[in-house]
């Protein structure tokens, strides 16, 4: 039966497909048993071959955070996720991680430890065909109950949702319903509220003076090089400190502009958008800060990038040291030279004590071991449990004289090349970080932060003489965390403590929020801040202005709005009434007042009675366009025309790859009128705009004589474009500028 739901593709991985014959059951059996075979197939790019579906966690095997306790389990006192619920579970995940390529499997593996407990309340069993409505809302009860703070509860409520439709698309279900959760997001916070988040959110301003005079210094200590320059970096370029592990040693790109000014950008790997990006500097006074980060680090990490390409072009040899024995690949070693070849200290009559001790036991209590390095441990302890002769001797107590060993096992370089790697080297080896879809990676050999195991030691900084076999990235999360957060550890003192800034603390995602919080204090519209962080969404919680900023940058719209009016503005535009030129701005002397036009999107302040609309009603392209905040229904029109606007461009960008003519600037002018469109929809929604306020749309450039004349060749469509009005949302260009930069 089970070939039935799996068939062997060639290439990837074919999706579950049920039979409407079965109930409900045998669905799930054979949706189980298709997520057991396809496990193994997602080797080696989504999971490790470590992988064993028995195992009560994945996480060490390339699935991070997915492990199969029960809600409530603690590291004191864990609670596992019980049978037959487990199963499912696992299926699921199978699903997600290797089937659907998603990273992210927390969410769901969240979801369905509420799901197990909702369902042995109401059911008394853990029989998931049985799962119902009432199941489903009694777990969104537990999610309520267990996650107080933020939006996580609705995140699981929503992950659920999502279980649900994948339960009934696979016919998993005896009842077959529908459902929603009924959990909502938390409103935007309060202006105290949003006070407290900032000072918790953005780095504490003499944790950054303290590290600028630390990295000022004569620096000789190698783990305050790194810690440092780690710090320098991500306070160069809006970024996450994951992302530190793709960054290369050769990063840095140099461009001038039309006016021949020269900027450092660095080729940056971007999470969220999954590819690699030029990122510029954020000023060029920190492109010196730039160069001496990479000046401090290298000298440090040059050794452990070339033993990182020793290691992967010659992967059936062992490290070579000084210590090694001159033996060959397949020689036979006595214990006393298998532990000299792994840098453990030991006599020749304590020899097999240390091996096994030291080396043979900690390896198999690795849980994330490949096939191979576990045949070879089975291997070798099949040849060392055997039986021990006695030497008798008489005239002696007893007539024993010692124990002879026996052991079969024959010890070679080539088998401890194997288990060594196993045992030190990332599992991601030669990458940095693990397998994604469509993403670049970069490796050990090219990383700017790579470094030996054991090279940096967390207590005082120094390099420890006997280097590790294994490589690792210096700028870890948990190294920094350390470093600039502080542990309850005394031993361990963090970079602050030992430069004698006590009670100073920070940690690594402060600079991100920091950073962007410049940014819009900058007048940086929001699309072009996404754009510079490698971010597709929420980028608004990284902005902290104060009110006070919020307030005084909406004057920065339109210099000639009229602010005082803002209350009336918007009670006539909800309510239809009239609206007039003096209503919207300061009339100039000698401009007569005059009732003005209002679009499907806004108000428009050209004068119809003088000429008809130079833009033949291409508003999102005119600077005479002004949006009024609040006003929701031209906001719903807005979101209307951003739709339309998608997919006309999904069908612009079809037609371009399929080589149809004029396509190509088709697509670029609707990309344009998209980014006009979310960046008017964003300031529109931004809380600290007040209600009746107008944001001016920008225009640019070209009116329906203006393109006559180009198409003439009167004019040349790039003096219009560099001598455009500029009254608003002056970033928008720079969006463009950087989209180009970022895509040539």
């Amino acid at each position: 039966m089970t070939d039935a739901f799996y068939s062997e593709p060639t290439n990837n991985i074919v999706d579950f497909k049920p039979r409407s014959q079965l109930a409900a059951e045998a669905q799930l059996a054979a949706f189980i048993e298709w997520a057991k075979q396809t496990l193994p197939r997602g080797i080696p790019n989504r999971v490790h071959a470590s992988i064993r579906w028995e195992d009560g966690s994945w996480h060490p095997h390339g699935c991070r955070g997915c492990s199969f306790t029960a809600l409530g389990s603690t590291i004191s006192a864990p609670k596992a996720m019980q049978a037959p619920f487990v199963e499912f579970a696992k299926a699921m995940l199978v699903y997600r991680r290797v089937y659907l390529q998603k990273k992210e499997v927390e969410g769901w593996l969240r979801a369905l430890r509420t799901l197990e407990v909702a369902l042995f309340e109401l059911t008394g069993t853990r029989d998931v065909t049985r799962v119902s409505a009432a199941v489903c809302n009694k777990a969104c009860e537990h999610m309520n109950r267990h996650w107080t703070k933020g939006n996580t509860a609705y995140q699981q409520g929503r992950a659920l949702e999502a279980i649900i439709a994948l339960m009934r698309a696979k016919k998993l279900l005896k009842s077959d319903f529908r459902w929603t959760s009924p959990l909502t997001q938390l409103p935007r916070g309060t202006l105290k509220q949003q006070k407290a988040d900032r000072e918790q959110k953005l780095p504490n301003p003499d944790a950054i003076r303290a590290l600028g005079e630390v990295f000022s210094n004569e620096l000789t200590s190698p783990l305050d090089i790194v810690v440092t320059s780690a710090c320098a970096l991500l306070l160069s370029v809006p970024s996450r400190v994951g992302e530190l592990a793709d960054v290369e040693l050769d990063c840095q790109v140099f461009k001038e502009d039309i006016q021949g000014n020269r900027r450092m950008f660095l080729r940056w790997y971007s999470e969220k958008i999954n590819q690699v990006t030029l990122k510029p500097v954020v000023k060029p006074e920190m492109e010196p800060v730039v160069e001496r980060v990479i000046t401090l680090l290298k000298p440090i990490t040059d050794e452990a990038r070339a033993y990182a390409a020793w290691l992967e072009d010659h992967p059936d040899e062992f490290p070579p040291h000084e210590g090694l024995p001159p033996k060959g690949p397949d020689e036979p070693l006595t214990y006393a030279e298998a532990c000299a070849a792994l840098k453990l200290t030991a006599h020749e009559d304590n020899s097999r004590g240390v091996f096994n001790a030291r080396f043979l036991k900690p390896l198999e209590k690795q849980k994330a071991l490949s096939p191979a390095a576990r045949a070879l441990l089975a291997e070798i302890r099949d040849g060392w449990k055997t039986p021990r002769k006695k030497i008798f001797v008489e005239g002696r107590p007893g007539g024993v004289q010692g124990v002879e060993l026996d052991d079969r096992l024959v010890i070679t370089l080539r088998k401890l090349n194997v288990l060594l790697r196993e045992k030190y080297l990332p599992k991601d080896f030669p990458y940095t970080t693990p397998y994604t879809e469509g993403k670049a990676r970069v490796k050990y050999r090219d990383a700017l932060f790579t470094v030996r195991t054991r090279a940096l030691t967390e207590a005082s900084g120094h390099v420890v003489l006997k280097r590790g076999f294994g490589v690792e990235i210096a700028a870890s999360t948990g190294r920094l965390n350390v470093q600039l957060g502080g542990t309850n550890n005394l031993k361990k003192k963090s970079l602050f403590e030992r430069y004698g800034y006590h009670g100073v603390k920070t940690n690594t995602h402060a600079f991100r929020h920091e950073l962007n919080t410049r940014m819009h204090q900058a007048g940086l519209s929001q699309l072009l801040i996404d754009a510079f962080s490698g971010r597709t969404t929420m980028g608004s919680v990284y902005n902290h202005e104060t009110v006070e900023e919020r307030t005084q940058g909406v004057a920065a719209y339109h210099p000639k709005t009229k602010h005082s009016t803002a209350a009336q503005r918007l009670d006539k535009v909800k309510t239809n009434q009239p609206l007039t030129l003096g209503d919207v701005r300061e009339l100039r002397e000698g401009e007569q007042d005059r009732i003005i036009h209002q679009t499907h999107l806004g108000v428009c302040v050209h004068n119809f009675a003088s000429e008809p609309c130079p833009k033949m009603g291409a508003c999102l392209d005119c600077g005479l366009l002004g949006c009024v905040k609040g006003d929701d229904v031209k906001l719903g029109n807005l979101k209307e025309e951003r739709d339309d606007l998608k997919r006309r461009l999904d069908k612009a960008l079809d037609a371009q790859s399929r080589g149809v003519f004029g396509a190509s600037e088709s697509a670029k002018k609707l990309s344009e009128k998209l980014f006009k469109c979310e960046v008017l929809i964003q300031t529109l929604e931004n809380p600290g705009i007040e209600n009746g306020a107008i944001v001016w749309n920008a225009d640019n450039g070209w009116t329906l004589t203006k393109n006559a004349a180009a198409m003439t060749g009167l004019i040349e469509g790039r003096f219009i474009e560099e001598n455009q009005a500029q009254e608003a949302l002056p970033s928008l260009d720079d969006v463009l500028a950087l989209l180009d930069e970022i895509e040539g």
